[in-house]
């Protein structure tokens, strides 16, 4: 009987651990959304006022030119602002560091050369809950074709005609629309 209790007493105290020990990963995330934060807050405070003012009021068709438009424009800090929640979503879904993400979409977009946006059309933007009753969603899905060329087609041979699909929602850095989601057609 006494061994029994003993062989419990560990299991119980076995449990535990595996509990104690799962529940340490969803801390991680909480202090990596917290970071994340942080660095999101840094590129912000790098804009101007306009630019804060700009993305504040904007649309989320606008939020998706502007976004665009600061690639053109060689402006990388309006750029990751504005795409800031799916750099935050992509880090948080990886185990790379906040920064690392950041530096690299920086990097990656250094080497297009321009964008010229062909066309952007949004997606349906309520689902229904019944045949009568619509309900709007918290993000909104759109389709982007535009043209890309490189700086250097040898070095960065991502060139030509691309479609995105691209949905945004309200950032929580700013209050405005961020894009939240970038994912390229099949």
């Amino acid at each position: 009987m006494v061994l029994f209790k003993k062989i419990v007493l560990c299991f119980l105290i076995f449990f535990a651990f595996i509990v104690v020990g799962c529940s340490v990963p969803n801390n991680n995330i909480a202090i990596k959304e917290k970071g994340n934060n942080s660095i999101a807050q840094k590129y912000f405070n790098m804009l101007t006022k306009e630019d804060i003012i700009r993305i504040s009021k904007a649309s989320p068709e606008e939020i998706i030119n502007i976004y665009y438009n600061s690639i053109n424009d060689k402006n990388y800090n309006l750029a990751v602002v504005c795409a800031s929640n799916f750099l935050n979503n992509a880090a948080n879904k990886s185990s790379e560091d906040i920064s690392y993400v950041y530096n690299e979409h920086i990097e990656y977009l250094k080497n297009i050369k321009s964008i010229d946006i062909k066309s952007i059309e949004i997606y349906p933007d309520t689902i229904k809950k019944n045949d009568s009753e619509n309900i709007e969603k918290p993000s909104k899905l759109y389709c982007v074709y535009y043209m890309q060329k490189s700086n250097d087609i040898n070095k960065f041979p991502e060139e030509g005609y691309f479609t995105r699909f691209i949905a945004v929602s309200k950032s929580p850095l700013y209050g405005g629309w961020c894009i939240s989601y970038i994912a390229s057609s099949p």
